[in-house]
């Protein structure tokens, strides 16, 4: 594959790493390829931006951590969210955590969560909500 350049070492998913075209570090080869196409389209969007989804809290005396969910893609049209991406690998990566990070945004914020799995048939993404 041109333009993608693996880097050793693996997520539990078999995802390998891979580099987007302006050498920015990617999770996996999907999410590169997605990253590129964002670029070529001149699209504004952020990699792997962060948002708190519960914040710190004190329960019984027992201190919780803040919990957050982090996108892959968020785009934006005119300094305001348009779309929030999570590309996929299948159907193993989309674990009920993971379910529930996203449900627990899109109440919080009020903005639909778009799953894009990549076809590598046909070297498109499929984009769903979740």
């Amino acid at each position: 594959m041109r333009g993608y350049k693996p880097i050793r070492g693996a997520s539990k998913y078999h995802a390998r790493q891979a580099f987007a075209s302006d050498g920015t570090k990617c999770a996996s080869r999907a999410e590169a390829r997605y990253y590129d196409h964002l670029l070529f389209t001149h699209a504004d969007f952020n990699y792997q931006q962060r948002f708190e989804i519960v914040p710190k809290f004190t329960c019984n005396g027992k201190r919780y951590a803040h919990r957050v969910y982090t996108p892959d893609f968020v785009i934006y049209e005119d300094y305001k969210i348009t779309k929030v991406v999570d590309v996929k690998g299948g159907n193993a990566t989309m674990t009920a955590d993971a379910r529930l990070r996203m449900m627990m945004f899109m109440q919080k914020y009020d903005m639909p969560v778009t799953i894009a799995e990549y076809d590598s048939r046909s070297g498109l993404f499929v984009e769903k909500q979740a």
